[in-house]
């Protein structure tokens, strides 16, 4: 990374994380320490967010946030902005050009367009399933006269008057981007290169991209789909980038930002820019990555990471020491080429509205009251949520909200929840009670379907809890789901972990070549392949400062049995390859197939191929050590207790409350009880324990 300027000393890093409703910043500095808060998302203008939770922390420091940014030496942002411009459907308005005789690829999707996405209930009534609302409508779709065959040979010449007549008329009816995807060009980008070149020339102050640019495996819908998604949120992107690096400049940063991106790590702002889709869902990413490194250092080797923030409930799975990954992903419905961190999400989180359906049912979700007007509590609006009911249930201290940062009006809470209660003729608790439940219900569900329903024994699996949300709901989930443990990551910095993800992320680039091969393969056209993957990366890495000892590279190979659609991704060696490694490699393909489809479903005998190479590359950054606290100050007893309202029991209990601080340790304790944290709480329910280790993790086992 460059620098300028006179020389400082810089001793830590600082990441943070935009969420629906709160944007997380933590400070990490070289001996180990933590120090984090929170500020309320500004849908508005982000940016303003983001620079409020970096100076919150400062204040906390005792520092000028001038001093805290010339000091810091890496600053890296896990952003929604991107995300959010997809989900509420915000973006640009974007032309494509495509292929003639093409045009209707984005809109006719895959066979499973009607039901991709949707939850088992709706995908058993075919009568009401539906394909998702495209990001452009046809008559923004230019199709150009040029044709690049399976082979990457020319058969029809560009058309390049075509290409800037088309540009220049989709311009006229106001497009704000365009985005250019044709035919096979994953195989030759040449023709997708000079339409580029062309339309730049055209029209400088629009945003254009290609799929060659972003895009290295086979699939037409899906490499359409990344492209006109990457135009779509780029021209907000661009605009948002340019704030946080202005921003940052201006209080005495002086090294290039870093966005985290959903395949790991971070991407440095210039290729944010250039390919922004790497942004959607870094936020969930960036946990994954805290998780990973955390659960490493404490020997855990399989894991189920659960955030639950204000807007949604994130999990993806840690199995054996890595997070599950995927080359191809559906976001909104949507198909995406783009290799990302397995994550899924649903509408479960503290800003989760409670409503009662046309028959009378309560029912929690998808639709969250965000930041603002936020949960009833928060003093705007009047929606009764999630957070509301712990309000009511005595989980919440409004108090304590926040560290006594934000005040909340707890009659508000007990008022909405109450106008749920007379509707459903319940009680207020029991009302509570049950808004909860459901919440808790759905989030173990999304538990069961990314572990039992990809063939893992949750029992054996234990679920690192964070968000904000996450120590309050995840005993409760675990407990439904069947995961015997919980474990809340040092839990000071908990409800900021995506945060601490985001300040641990090292550099990384995915390149991908879609290449064919049959058997028998010869292994020097495989390493030829690797090598071509492997110049690229390196003088990515080198370009942006990492020296060759800093670098790591990671291959793969997507391989297939003949005549089938799907194929898988087999890890590679990476060092020279033998002949005899072939066998090996079919070898392994076949214990990985097997593994994901069940024993026996392979078919050896039809023959193996080769359909793509992948190299991951990652540059080594400087980041903190997760250590074992030094000196604690140990609690002997619990500083307060409240009456708390445990569904399990139908009744008030005066609950100890725990309050703990950096440097806190308490000893092992029997439910009911909970550990107030600055930004949180950790929820011990009736039949459940809990004792800290040695780093200060809260470790929570299910009796």
């Amino acid at each position: 990374m460059t620098s300028s300027g006179p020389q400082v000393e810089r001793d830590l890093t600082v990441g943070v994380d935009i969420g629906g409703t709160f944007t997380d910043c933590i400070v990490a500095f070289d001996d180990g320490r933590i120090v984090g808060g929170k500020s309320p998302t500004t849908p508005h203008d982000r940016s303003e967010g983001f620079f409020s939770a970096i100076e919150r922390v400062a204040e906390k420091l005792s520092l000028p946030v001038t001093t805290l940014m010339a000091r810091c030496r890496r600053l890296v942002h896990g952003t929604t902005t991107g995300t959010n411009a997809i989900v509420s459907r915000d973006g640009a308005e974007v032309g494509l050009l495509t292929t003639e005789g093409h045009g209707d690829a984005l809109f006719m999707m895959r066979g499973s367009g009607r039901t991709a996405g949707l939850p088992a209930d709706e995908l058993l009534n075919i009568s009401e399933t539906y394909k998702p609302r495209p990001l452009i409508p046809r008559h923004r779709v230019r199709e150009i006269p040029e044709r690049i065959d399976v082979d990457g040979d020319e058969i029809v010449r560009l058309d390049e008057a075509a290409v800037v007549a088309a540009a220049r008329e989709l311009a006229a009816e106001g497009v704000d981007a365009i985005a250019i995807s044709f035919l096979w060009s994953v195989k030759n980008p040449a023709h997708e290169q000079r339409a580029l070149e062309l339309v730049q020339q055209a029209l400088p102050d629009l945003f254009v991209t290609c799929g060659s640019g972003l895009v290295g495996i086979m699939g037409e819908y899906e490499r359409t789909t990344t492209t006109v998604m990457n135009a779509y949120i780029g021209p907000l992107m661009l605009r948002y980038i340019s704030a946080i690096e202005t921003g940052a400049r201006q209080r005495g940063y002086e090294r290039d930002v870093l966005f985290a991106q959903c395949g790991g790590g971070a991407i440095t702002g210039s290729e944010a820019r250039r390919a922004p889709i790497r942004t959607v869902q870094s936020g969930p990413v960036a946990g994954i990555i805290a998780t990973q490194r955390l659960a490493s250092r404490i020997g855990e080797p399989n894991v189920l990471a659960a955030d639950m923030g204000g807007t949604t409930f994130d999990v993806s799975v840690i199995r054996e020491g890595e997070p599950l990954e995927r080359s191809t992903s559906l976001f909104q419905r949507l198909e995406l080429a783009l290799p990302m961190f397995d994550v899924e999400s649903i509408g479960a989180g503290g800003g989760s509205v409670a409503w009662i359906d046309d028959s009378g049912r309560l029912n929690v979700g998808p639709k969250s009251a965000g930041a603002d007007p936020g949960p009833a509590c928060y003093g705007k609006g009047d929606q009764a949520t999630t957070t509301d009911a712990d309000v009511v249930l005595g989980i919440i201290d409004p108090d304590k909200f926040l560290g006594g940062r934000m005040p909340i009006d707890p009659e508000r809470s007990f008022a909405a929840i109450s106008r749920i209660a007379d509707r459903l003729d319940l009680g207020l608790y029991e009302t509570a009670a049950g808004i909860s439940r459901i919440v808790d219900a759905k989030m173990a569900d999304l538990i069961r379907r990314m572990s039992v329903m990809r063939g893992f024994d949750p029992r054996q699996f234990c679920c690192f809890a964070f968000g904000g949300g996450g120590p309050v709901h995840a005993p409760a989930v675990a407990r439904e789901a069947g995961v015997a443990r919980v474990i809340v990551p040092l839990p000071v910095t908990a409800a900021l972990w995506s945060a601490v993800g985001a300040a641990t992320a090292d550099v990384v680039h995915v390149l991908q070549s879609p290449q064919t091969f049959e058997e028998p393969f010869c292994v020097e056209d495989l390493l030829a392949e690797f090598q071509q993957l492997e110049a690229r990366a390196l003088q990515q890495l080198g370009s942006e400062g990492f020296e060759s000892d800093r670098i790591t590279l990671t291959r793969r190979i997507r391989m297939k049995y003949a005549m089938q659609v799907h194929d898988v991704e087999v890890p590679v060696d990476t060092c020279a390859l033998a002949q005899s490694d072939a066998d090996e490699l079919i070898d392994r393909f076949g214990e990985i197939y097997e593994n994901l489809f069940g024993a026996g479903s392979g078919f050896r005998e039809g023959g193996v191929e080769i359909t793509g190479f992948q190299v991951r590359a990652c540059g080594e950054t400087e980041k903190m050590e997760f250590a074992a606290m030094e000196d604690p100050r140990v609690l002997d007893s619990a500083q307060t207790e409240r009456d708390i309202y445990w569904g399990e029991t139908g009744q008030h209990v005066a609950t100890p409350v725990w309050e703990i601080g950096y440097g806190d340790r308490i000893p092992p304790m029997a439910g009911p009880a909970l550990v107030q944290l600055p930004d949180s709480v950790v929820v011990i329910r009736p039949a459940q324990a809990a004792e800290m280790d040695e780093l200060g993790n809260i470790i929570i086992r299910i009796l």
